[in-house]
């Protein structure tokens, strides 16, 4: 039954270990940005929203902005799917804080301010539970002494005898 378990969570194991993977990049992607990219204040200058039909027969709903901001001392716009900035709902005149790539103004990154912390959740998780499965189906036990099933419990009872009365036990 133990070794059966353990070849049944294997798969969920291998899951864990991907989403530790895909959260570690999250989290140093984020760090990355807060790091390296330019803060700005972005003015949403048009909102208006769409809804696109998918090859599965799926419809999404979103938004299409425009926004204005300034960088490198120079103003800047920017137009398109609001998704692709980390931006769901807006209105006209908002004005949101955003990192901008110094070498290409034109790629903004919200994700850096917002929410990677729930990363560090989805880390800690997935984490404690492969560490839990290697040690609790892989590695426990592994120190043991080896006992052979074909011992008698008398027989392993006098071998202990043996070696407590070895150097300060009675002859």
């Amino acid at each position: 039954m133990f070794v059966l378990a353990r070849y049944l969570l294997m798969p969920f194991a291998l899951i864990a270990v991907i989403l530790f993977l895909m959260a570690s990049h999250i989290i140093a992607t984020s760090l990355h940005h807060q790091a390296a990219w330019q803060r700005t204040v972005a003015t949403v200058t048009d909102v208006s929203p769409y809804s696109e039909m998918q090859a599965n027969g799926l419809k999404t709903d979103g938004i299409d902005v425009a926004l204005a901001y300034v960088a490198n001392d120079a103003p800047t716009t920017w137009s398109g799917k609001g998704k692709d900035v980390g931006l769901y709902t807006a209105a006209k005149g908002d004005r949101i804080e955003f990192y901008y790539d110094p070498a290409d103004p034109s790629n903004l990154d919200t994700a850096a301010m917002k929410g990677w912390r729930g990363g560090l959740l989805l880390l800690a998780v997935t984490g404690g539970f492969v560490a839990f499965y290697v040690w609790f189906f892989w590695l426990r036990g592994r120190n043991a002494p080896p006992t052979s099933p074909m011992m008698s419990a008398a027989t392993r009872m006098s071998g202990a005898r043996q070696q407590q009365s070895g150097t300060f036990g009675r002859h």
